[in-house]
């Protein structure tokens, strides 16, 4: 296949000045430059404010670049961004942070959906194996890299994705989309929309089944034998339904009402320590399913309430279960979230909110895994001022956020912005302290993680553990050399202080030697840094012609401190092996001729400082055809450089496999 579609792309070039000048804007590429430096972000100061003037690393994936790029899931489709790393352990464990410290346990990013955060507090990450939403119905995602803890509280240290779905107004009618292929074996998703009176409705249902990746050939998982041919067995079947309502209640006041209920299944092999007590046996290797099952429903409220002062009220009740052998969670959360804003008071925009949110975990413990059910709240205010001056072409933006937690009492988050900008050009610095609060695995785990020179090796969150506080500063820029174009660079320093991780405590007076067992603590043991520098840009130099690219490099460096052992020595070396280097993405997007659309997108990632993974090449191929106006067909290659390669280890939770190339078919039929 990759052979059949590099002619295709030599052949844009020919056919590319006809298909200029036959064809409207409309019938060529939708996400312009103009689209793009307009749109309204809300991500950075949580209200919204054109792409252009905001005062900070922001990326926006649209609708038509999710579409463009062929992705078949938002870790997918997160790939474009600049500042992001994304790996697999295998196909259905993601791995992604921003700007470092990228494990399966990221605990410095804060993920949301709509405003609704989707990380879990049992071990301050995201199960993006359960992530998931149909991909045309996903408006834009905003990437903000570098600290929103200042609006968004704990977690959002290193960035913030959200994920925000259409308006159910933009989806009527009716969609059908299904396809398989090599790897994603069978597909397909209904989705449809309609309104009554000033009522838009939208409901959708979809099914997934993706295939497992093939052995490694090194680690842990090579351990266990697999047949000739036969692939691991990290597969992937997921079941979701949901609705969205959005009602405009008057001229002044918008209601939207969405609810989402998924059930996954997914294959897993892993290793587990048998008992709990002496004499230590071997860890043993197992074969069997993951269920992972959730539901979710969000009421918004946006209602000006004088002019200029506009009310901004979200409930939400979430709840997910978690079935695997080692360990079994339900978890529920209710959250409130409320905020006012006041526009153009004495050339300030000040907003004001408070946050309050109560979580009710229930644990059925393993032999190998114990963690107290527990219930736990959070109650946070926030406070955010923007001065103009110079009619709007410098503006200095502060903020605080003050949040309380069952675990470390009152954490303060400060923020100071400025930017001088206008419709083609901005200059912005910044100055953060974010933090990472303790979560439940670090107050209150037992697990019986393997075993070393014949004892046991027992992971311990004794509650020692303290908040996580980070300093961050950044300066960038964000250009228009011509109108087509839009170029950003941005570079960072990040200090981190108390980074929590992992410590053995070896004395031969503690209880725990003395029976056999090797404590390993959960706690604050590394100070580290970490500097870098990101550029990406965008060029439509004709209509039917998208360029676009970025490039990332990062430098971290870590100390074991205050605790030195083997340990602490190793985590440093770890952090260090999680992220790359460098990391760049070429891509390209054309229309030949009207109804045909061809996209390649080129990844380079590495080299890693530590470890075995040392950097690989990833190009993904997308070739589409519209016969008619409702009728989409679409080729996918993904991986197409190699036939197999390993993007990252063995994981906690499961072994590591290769990830193979994959093609794919899909047809899309709309009617509206």
């Amino acid at each position: 296949m990759f052979a059949c579609l590099l002619p295709i792309m030599v052949a844009t070039g020919a056919t590319a000045v006809a298909a200029a000048n036959r064809y409207s804007a409309d019938d060529l590429l939708s996400m312009k430059i103009e689209d793009l430096v307009n749109v309204k972000v809300t991500t950075l100061s949580k209200h919204e404010e054109k792409y252009m003037s905001t005062a900070g690393a922001v990326f926006v994936i649209s609708s038509d670049d999710i579409r463009r790029s062929g992705a078949r899931s938002i870790p997918d489709a997160l790939r474009l961004a600049p500042g992001l790393q994304v790996s697999q352990s295998n196909m259905n464990q993601f791995q992604i942070g921003i700007r470092g410290q990228t494990d399966f346990f990221t605990d410095l990013l804060l993920v949301m959906v709509d405003g609704r955060p989707i990380y879990t507090t049992t071990f301050s990450g995201v199960w993006w194996v359960a992530q998931n939403y149909p991909l045309q119905d996903i408006e834009r995602i905003e990437i903000v890299r570098g600290p929103g803890g200042a609006v968004w509280g704990s977690n959002a240290v290193n960035g913030v994705i959200n994920i925000i779905t259409k308006n159910s107004g933009a989806t009527q009618g009716l969609r059908i989309t299904g396809g398989g292929g090599t790897t994603d074996k069978g597909f397909g998703n209904i989705s449809f929309g309609s309104h009554a009176g000033n009522l838009d409705y939208r409901v959708y249902a979809m099914n997934e089944l993706r295939g497992g990746g093939l052995p490694t050939h090194g680690g842990l998982s090579h351990l266990t034998v697999y047949p000739a041919g036969q692939n691991t067995p990290d597969f992937r079947r997921v079941n979701q339904q949901g609705f969205r309502m959005d009602w405009d209640a008057g001229a002044t006041t918008r209601i939207t009402l969405h609810g989402d209920a998924y059930q996954v299944k997914t294959g897993v092999a892993n290793y587990w320590m048998p008992i709990v007590t002496l004499p230590v046996q071997p860890a043993r290797e197992y074969r069997g399913l993951n269920g992972f099952n959730g539901k979710n429903m969000v009421f918004r409220l946006e209602k000006e309430l004088v002019p200029d002062i506009l009310f901004k009220g979200q409930l939400f009740y979430d709840q997910y279960k978690l079935h695997t052998q080692i360990m079994r969670e339900q978890k529920e959360t209710f959250d409130g979230d409320f905020q006012v804003d006041f526009n153009n008071v004495l050339s300030q925009n000040i907003s004001l909110g408070t946050n309050i949110r109560r979580l009710r975990t229930r644990m059925h413990n393993t032999p190998q895994f114990q963690l107290p059910s527990r219930t736990t709240k959070l109650a946070s205010f926030f406070i955010n001022d923007e001065l103009r001056l110079f009619d709007g072409l410098f503006r200095i933006i502060g903020g605080m956020k003050m949040e309380r937690n069952s675990y470390t009492g009152w954490v303060y988050q400060p923020s100071a912005r400025a930017i001088v900008s206008d419709d083609n050009w901005a200059l912005w610095v910044s100055a953060s302290q974010a933090a990472r609060t303790p979560n439940d695995m670090e107050n209150g785990l037992r697990w019986n993680l393997k075993s070393s020179a014949g004892k046991l090796v027992r992971q311990i969150g004794s509650g020692v553990a303290r908040t996580e506080k980070v300093l961050s500063y950044e300066v960038g820029a964000r250009l228009r050399p011509v109108e087509e174009s839009l170029i950003e660079l941005t570079a960072f320093k990040i200090r981190y202080k108390g980074v929590l991780d992992t410590w053995q405590n070896r004395s031969a007076t503690n209880p725990y030697i003395i029976n056999g067992i090797i404590p390993e603590y959960l706690t604050n043991v590394l100070n580290g840094e970490g500097d870098g520098f990101e550029a990406n840009f965008r060029y439509n130099p004709w209509q039917w012609l998208t360029l676009k690219g970025s490039y990332t490099y990062l430098h971290q460096v870590y100390t074991d401190y205050p605790v030195k052992d083997g340990e602490t020595i190793w985590t440093v070396r770890s952090n260090k092996g999680q992220d790359p280097a460098n990391r760049f993405h070429l891509g390209v997007g054309v229309n030949p001729v009207k109804g045909i659309e061809f996209d390649a997108n080129l990844y380079f990632t590495g080299p890693f400082r530590e470890g075995d993974i040392h950097g690989y090449h990833r190009l993904d191929m997308r070739l589409a055809w519209k016969p008619v106006e409702y009728l989409e067909v679409s080729l996918v290659g993904q991986d197409m450089l190699q036939a197999s390669y390993q993007s990252n280890t063995d994981s906690i939770v499961g072994y590591a496999a290769r990830i193979p190339q994959r093609y794919y078919a899909q047809v899309t039929y709309t009617y509206h």
